[in-house]
């Protein structure tokens, strides 16, 4: 057996990450964390890179995950200088922010303006009735978000609990919609386990078993335009009406006899998406609570 000498054995000299960077994406107005989605991110760019090839500087794009309570940790990462920019489906908006992570430990706060913002989000719980309350009011800072197309209490079991793991979004009394966002109109919610819309208990999934409940309150907005109440009038034949006795027996003369009356349908006024802000339907959250053994406590532990 030959032993020969070959670039496999070469060590890789390739330095590894040398920076941690945590922190908050921070509501610019209130100076609290911007509850999201679990799998939500922003995109950062890693500045100062060279293109091996024509050697022109290069961004390396990077998306980093951020928890649900608005918080994100990255332990991977490398010193140098950064971009954040928010990417399609961000529940907020924000101007590019520039940010250096030095070697070791770093803390990067970004703020951010919601689509939306729920304010004084308050769960009770009453242990007789065994429903489920919640009030909070909904303001929105950005020009265009003149309407909140949908709010829900969303309960399911467990923490990670939003609107697409919500197992009470049958319940009508747990949703409303056309809100107007200017903080003053009170919202309230509910849902009751025992609560039977066209002979189905709409809640009988998520309270078939004992278990703790995790609930949020979840709303998205984003530009809509008002459709103002209108009248449509159509005709048709009054049959009620009609001179049979003039009628020939051919019907030929059909035509020069037929009765026709009016009818009008009133159209309400509703709502339409434009599509300019938030197309992508990105809701906005309060912070999750637990219920167990009728107590509810806010989740913190993330």
């Amino acid at each position: 057996m030959t032993a020969v000498s070959c670039d496999w054995f070469q060590l890789d000299n390739q330095e590894g990450w040398d920076a941690k960077v945590s922190g908050k994406i921070i509501d610019a107005k209130t100076g609290q964390p911007v509850q999201s989605e679990q799998g939500s991110s922003i995109t950062v760019i890693e500045q100062g890179w060279k293109n091996p090839v024509s050697g022109d500087p290069v961004s390396q794009n990077q998306s980093w995950k951020i928890k649900n309570d608005g918080t994100y940790r990255n332990n991977l990462v490398f010193a140098g200088e950064y971009i954040m920019n928010t990417v399609s489906g961000a529940n907020f908006m924000a101007d590019p922010a520039k940010f250096t992570l030095n070697k070791g430990d770093n803390t990067v706060d970004f703020k951010v303006t919601p689509f939306c913002r729920i304010l004084n989000p308050k769960i009770t719980y009453d242990a007789t009735t065994k429903v489920i309350t919640a009030t909070c009011t909904i303001e929105s800072d950005i020009a265009g978000v003149n309407n909140v197309g949908n709010v829900y209490l969303c309960v399911y079991p467990d923490r990670f609990v939003r609107n697409g793991y919500n197992k009470c979004k049958e319940d009508p009394y747990a949703h409303v919609e056309n809100i107007t966002p200017d903080g003053t109109t009170q919202i309230t919610l509910s849902v009751d386990p025992e609560r039977v819309v066209n002979g189905k208990k709409v809640n009988a999934e998520e309270f078939q078993y004992d278990r703790p409940h995790y609930i949020r309150i979840a709303a998205v907005a984003g530009s809509y335009s008002g459709l103002p109440a209108w009248d449509e009038t159509n005709y048709e034949i009054d049959w009620d009406n009609f001179p049979w006795d003039q009628l020939a027996d051919d019907w030929s003369n059909f035509n020069d006899i037929v009765v026709y009356k009016a009818v009008v349908t009133h159209h309400e006024a509703t709502y339409a998406l434009d599509g300019n802000i938030n197309g992508s339907g990105a809701y906005n959250y309060s912070p999750v609570y637990k219920l167990e053994n009728g107590q509810i406590t806010e989740v913190t532990d993330w």
